[in-house]
C-alpha cells in the first residue's frame, strides 16, 4: 500500500475477524474489520512517509470471540529512533494480549522499558478490552489520552478513576482497570495524541475540546461513511497528507443488539453468567455525564 492510498475510500468488505485473531505492527495499514460486538476501522500512518514509526498498534480476538483486545502504544519521538523501539516492544505481545488483562499488561511493557531501552525512553498506552456476553469496556491508560465515547449522538471522553504515569518512567508501578458498560450502539475512538496536535493554518492546535467538536460536526450515521469523513476532515486540517507525528486511530461501533427472544434471552444468560464470574475483579466505574435531550 502506498501512503496516498489510505486517504481514498475503501472499496473491500470488512475481515471476519471471530476468533483466534492476533495481529498489529508498527507500519502503515488500514482494515476496516468486523468481530463479536463490534465493526471497526484501524488506520496507522508513519509521519514523513517512513516504512514504520513509533505507534503500536495491536488487536487479539479470543476465547472463541468472547474478548477482543485492542492496544495502541505510542513511542516518545518520531523517525527511526521511536520506531525501533516500536519494534522491540513487539515481540511480546501476542502472549501478553493473549494471557494478561489491561492493567497487567501495561505493567509488564512498563518493566520492558526500563529493563532494556536507553534511560528517557517511554510510550504513552492505552489497552481496552471488550465483552461481548456482557457489553462492557475494560480499559487502563499509561499516560496516554483518553478514548472518546459516541452515546446518545454525542462524543465525550471516557475518563479514568486514577491516572498513571507512562510506561517506561517508573519502576514498580501499578495501573488501575477502569470498566464501563456499553448501551445499545455506542461507538469507541482510540487515538495517538497526533489528532490533538495537529497545526492549523493559524498556528493553533485542536486539543481535546476541538478534536470532540470536529467529530460531533460529522453527520454520518454508518460507520464507513463516518470513517472517510473524518479522514477527509484531519487532511484538511492538516493541510496535507505527511503529518508531523505519527497517526494512529481506532474507530469502532458496536452493533445493535439482537430483537429475537431466544438471542435475548442467551445474551441474558450469558451476561448474568459473565458479571458473576467478574464479581471479585476489582475495577473503578466513573459514569458518564448525562446531557439533556434536544428536541427539534
Amino acid at each position: 500500500m502506498q501512503t496516498a492510498e489510505w486517504t481514498l475510500p475503501l472499496t473491500r468488505q470488512p475481515e471476519s475477524w471471530f476468533c483466534n485473531v492476533v495481529w498489529g505492527g508498527n507500519e502503515l495499514a488500514l482494515e476496516t474489520f468486523t468481530m463479536p460486538g463490534l465493526d471497526g476501522y484501524l488506520l496507522s500512518v508513519p509521519c514523513a512517509d517512513k516504512r514504520a514509526g513509533g505507534d503500536i498498534y495491536h488487536v487479539t480476538v479470543c476465547n472463541h470471540g468472547v474478548f477482543s483486545k485492542f492496544l495502541l502504544i505510542d513511542v516518545a519521538g518520531h523517525d527511526d529512533a521511536a520506531a525501533h523501539i516500536s519494534s522491540r516492544l513487539q515481540q511480546p505481545l501476542a502472549r501478553l494480549m493473549s494471557e494478561l488483562g489491561n492493567a497487567a499488561i501495561l505493567e509488564e511493557l512498563n518493566g520492558n522499558i526500563l529493563a532494556s531501552e536507553a534511560s528517557g525512553s517511554f510510550a504513552t498506552a492505552a489497552a481496552a478490552t471488550y465483552n461481548h456476553w456482557d457489553r462492557s469496556l475494560t480499559y487502563a491508560y499509561a499516560g496516554h489520552p483518553y478514548m472518546l465515547i459516541r452515546r446518545d449522538g454525542r462524543w465525550q471522553m471516557l475518563p479514568e478513576c486514577c491516572a498513571g504515569p507512562p510506561i517506561g518512567i517508573l519502576g514498580d508501578i501499578h495501573y488501575f482497570e477502569n470498566e464501563i458498560m456499553l448501551d445499545g450502539e455506542d461507538w469507541l475512538f482510540l487515538f495517538s495524541d497526533a489528532l490533538l496536535d495537529i497545526k492549523r493554518s493559524d498556528g493553533t492546535r485542536p486539543g481535546f475540546e476541538g478534536l470532540i467538536e470536529l467529530l460531533n460536526q460529522i453527520e454520518q450515521t454508518e460507520i464507513g461513511p463516518f470513517y472517510q469523513a473524518l479522514v477527509e476532515t484531519l487532511v484538511a486540517l492538516n493541510g496535507s497528507r505527511r503529518f508531523a507525528d505519527d497517526l494512529t486511530l481506532f474507530l469502532l461501533r458496536q452493533q445493535p443488539t439482537a430483537r429475537g427472544l431466544p438471542t435475548r434471552t442467551a445474551n441474558a444468560v450469558r451476561k448474568l453468567m459473565m458479571r458473576w464470574m467478574k464479581r471479585k475483579e476489582p475495577r473503578c466505574s466513573t459514569p458518564l455525564p448525562v446531557f439533556p435531550q434536544t428536541t427539534g
